[in-house]
């Protein structure tokens, strides 16, 4: 028996009222619900099988994490959970290691969107007329100059973050769930997050060592026996890793994701364009080229974009699956836990510091 993940959510679905009670799942529905999410991601990861390291497959990459977390979302209403150092905690722990994994790509996209801007700015300096004047040359070198400075650190000084957290990540699937008496449904729940933790562990590293190849390789995963997708996941990783590694040994690469690379190359080219302007004293050769080399920078500057658009839904909706789960299991914790209140007393008033 095998229930597909969409059956199983209608199958989970309160009545008409919303107040119904459903049958607890059994241990063969549990089975096949296991079974039917190994299939799943098996799917999703060969097709993840990579030509080459770029924003589109990026954004792939974190569909796919997505499904993984989401998967789990129909178990939650079965759960036994407390405050405690249970499964609620752990898993609790783990979701937010991953709510910060969000929070740093989407500070990365932001700044990448701002040197997007200066990079149309410089564009506009140089298209303004059809023969711009030294001024405007002038300006659009300086705006080039500066980004060529700022480089890929300036955009993603907070990289370094996300390497940290890469190596939370690499603990947390190296941890287990809480021992003791386990029910079969947290035991499908907490196997289900441990696969996706290790996708969430590969995405990362991926994002750290494409967005800033001087922090190294991605460290590789150990995906064990029970998952049956694990040889399919070690593929992909090596594919990755083999390619990022060639991105790295191309002299004067920055960064290993194809279309920012594009960008940033056509950025360089444009600034040693606008110093031979300046040497020829602006003959008509050298200024027609200047132009042909800015309408290639806009193109690629356009693909970029749409590049991170994509990128920014794709984790606004890992970021939207994740904090959705959180917040049923935070609602489902046990109301007779005691709230602790942290507060202050200053002339008579009480300020509330914070809730728990």
């Amino acid at each position: 028996m095998h229930i597909d993940l969409s059956t199983l959510r209608r199958l989970l679905s309160p009545g008409p009222s919303g107040d119904e009670k459903r049958a607890k799942l059994t241990p063969r529905e549990l089975e096949s619900i296991c079974n039917s999410f190994d299939e799943s991601l098996h799917s999703r990861l060969r097709a993840l099988n990579p030509t080459s390291v770029s924003l589109a497959w990026l954004s792939s990459a974190v569909d796919v994490l997505t499904f993984a977390h989401a998967a789990a979302k129909p178990l939650v209403p079965d759960l036994e959970l407390d405050y405690g150092y249970g499964l609620s905690s752990w898993y609790l722990d783990n979701n937010l290691k991953v709510l910060n994994l969000c929070n740093h790509i989407y500070s990365e996209i932001e700044r990448l969107c701002l040197g997007r801007l200066k990079l149309r700015i410089a564009i506009e300096f140089l298209r303004s007329d059809r023969n711009p004047s030294e001024e405007k040359i002038r300006q659009a070198r300086n705006v080039l100059t500066d980004l060529e400075g700022e480089g890929v650190d300036g955009y993603w000084k907070s990289t370094r973050n996300i390497e940290e957290l890469n190596r939370d990540l690499a603990v947390s699937i190296g941890t287990s769930a809480p021992q003791g008496k386990v029910l079969p449904v947290e035991r499908v729940f907490h196997r289900m997050v441990h696969a996706a933790g290790f996708v969430t562990a590969f995405v990362a590293g991926v994002l750290s060592a494409a967005f800033h190849p001087s922090l190294g390789a991605v460290a590789r995963i150990h995906v064990p026996e029970e998952f049956p997708w694990g040889d399919s996941f070690c593929a992909i990783e090596s594919a990755v890793i083999a390619e990022l590694e060639r991105n790295q040994e191309k002299d004067g690469k920055t960064c290993a994701l194809k279309e920012l690379d594009d960008a940033e190359a056509r950025a360089r080219r444009l600034l040693e364009a606008i110093d031979e302007v300046a040497a020829s004293g602006g003959s008509g050769e050298m200024v027609g080229r200047l132009r042909e080399m800015v309408t290639g920078l806009e193109m690629a500057t356009g693909v970029m974009l749409e590049g991170l658009e994509r990128l920014r839904e794709a984790v606004e909706g890992l970021f939207q699956t994740v904090m959705g789960i959180r917040e049923e299991m935070m609602d489902k914790l046990s109301p007779e836990t005691p709230l602790k209140v942290f507060f202050t007393i200053q002339n008579n008033k009480v300020t509330v510091i914070s809730e728990i």
